[in-house]
């Protein structure tokens, strides 16, 4: 596991929150032991401003941030899990790891809410999708990921990387990335989805029907 920076964590906690002592301890004993850069803290009791813009509901929550990730926790946390989570975050994999968990937990919204601070996350994603290893579980939770940022910039920058994949030799990529095309709203795709109903697989061209009919209920 190659060491990365060390993150910079941002803690938000309330003046008579139960669980918020135990991530702030541990969070200050990881400065303190140098595993982290910053600890940023701030009791929204006090000063509510940024949670609001952050669209924080509950304390304890956390981020995890480094140059190109970020990984945010909310809830009750014990030390155990935030050293591991410290970890990950200068890990290789430690993106991926926590995009699999937190969607297998079933916080979509968490993990969008990442990608929305940090749309650079959403290349884990795509290195997710291209991964022919990736669960069936864990691409149903990317898949929903992915419904989220429809018509959003954030997928029509990475038309290119769907094109790639639509473009493989696996059956199911290509199914899946036709979809993610059409989800961008971009009507310039139209041709490329129209070649695929000359397909010789049936699957496919049947993928390209539906991705048709979704760009067009995008373009609308």
């Amino acid at each position: 596991m190659t060491k990365h920076k060390f993150p910079i964590a941002e803690l938000f906690i309330a003046t008579g929150c139960s669980h918020c002592p135990v991530v702030l301890t541990e969070l200050a004993e990881q400065l303190k032991k140098g595993e982290l850069a910053q600890l940023n803290i701030t009791n929204i009791a006090v000063d509510n401003e940024k949670a609001a813009e952050l669209n924080i509901r509950s304390v304890p929550w956390f981020s995890l941030a480094s140059d190109k990730d970020l990984m945010i926790f909310n809830g009750q946390l014990g030390p155990e899990e935030i050293r591991n989570w410290i970890k990950q975050a200068q890990s290789d994999q430690g993106m991926e790891e926590y995009i699999e968990q937190t969607l297998a937990q079933g916080q979509l919204i968490t993990v969008a809410q990442t990608i929305q601070l940090k749309p650079e996350v959403f290349n884990t994603v795509i290195s997710m999708l291209r991964d022919e290893d990736t669960s069936i579980q864990t691409r149903i939770g990317l898949d929903a990921l992915i419904e989220q940022f429809s018509g959003d910039d954030i997928l029509r920058n990475h038309v290119q990387d769907f094109l790639d994949i639509a473009s493989t030799d696996n059956l199911r990529l290509q199914i899946d990335a036709l979809h993610y095309l059409a989800l961008t709203g971009d009507k310039t795709q139209r041709a490329f989805i129209e070649k695929m109903l000359q397909h010789d697989n049936a699957q496919l061209r049947e993928a390209a029907e539906d991705a048709l009919e979704t760009l067009d209920d995008q373009s609308n």
